[in-house]
């Protein structure tokens, strides 16, 4: 193994060293809690952590209330996409635009999420469309801001050689500076969709109910009913589903975007 500082090692020995840290913490995890160290209302077991699961999908309300989260972080990262990708690209191309929006929106950025609920519930009252702006409020900016950079970190070398072949405005834009940002780009979605899972578990409070369920709503009854296992359970699901999608559009970047 290389221990030389900011050394390297093989693709291989990294997924085994990765997998060796996840067994350490799950070693450590069950000494503490099988041994009663920690308390279960701190650290659940893994048993616990299991029950908590197997109690929601015994009232049939797991895998819907996955589905549906899964639904809204869709929905409102092609949102996002739709409206931060054409922003970011024009703001980053055109230094009048980027004077003219550029303070709006580091200033909306720096809002915090929290604390526009009470605005959201007062525009669309307590409806599914109440959680996919909060979503979309909640990450749009720094779609905005990751993709004017994307732009900006272009060679300038591109444009001059794509401006002496006699390429117009828009072929420069479209030919050299958003080809040449798109795996930027996609790195923008892969973070934005890693900020809505954040924030998934605050947008389904907003009158969430059995009829509204996701896994948010589920979490919240979890601590509403002091179950910290099935607490944890509904954090690791909501994890797991955060790093899978990350995982998804990492390969998708790879196999399309890989210059």
């Amino acid at each position: 193994m290389d221990f030389t500082v900011r050394g390297r090692i093989s693709p291989q020995a990294d997924r085994w060293v990765g997998l060796l840290g996840i067994f350490a913490l799950v070693v450590l995890w069950c000494a503490l809690t099988y041994s009663g160290l920690v308390k279960s209302v701190f650290l659940p077991t893994p048993s616990g952590i299991w029950q908590g699961l197997v109690d929601f999908q015994n009232k049939h309300w797991l895998f819907p209330a996955i589905g549906k989260s899964l639904w809204r972080v869709t929905r409102s990262l092609l949102l996002v996409i739709m409206v931060g990708v054409p922003i970011g690209v024009i703001m980053g191309t055109f230094a009048p635009a980027d004077a003219f929006l550029r303070k709006i929106v580091n200033g909306a950025k720096s809002l915090p999420t929290t604390g526009i609920v009470g605005l959201i519930v007062l525009w669309f009252s307590v409806e599914e469309r109440a959680k996919i702006v909060f979503l979309f409020l909640g990450t749009v900016f720094y779609m905005i801001i990751l993709v004017k950079n994307a732009i900006l970190d272009v060679s300038e070398d591109y444009l001059r050689v794509a401006l002496d072949l006699g390429a117009n405005r828009w072929q420069v834009i479209s030919k050299v500076l958003l080809k040449a940002a798109l795996p930027q780009i996609w790195d923008a979605i892969a973070v934005c969709n890693g900020i809505m899972w954040t924030y998934i578990v605050l947008a389904e409070f907003i009158n969430s109910s059995e009829e509204q369920l996701g896994v948010g709503y589920l979490l919240f009854l979890g601590s509403r009913t002091g179950g910290s296992g099935k607490v944890y359970a509904m954090l690791l699901i909501i994890a797991t589903i955060s790093v899978l999608t990350d995982f998804m559009l990492r390969s998708v970047k790879k196999k399309f975007f890989y210059w």
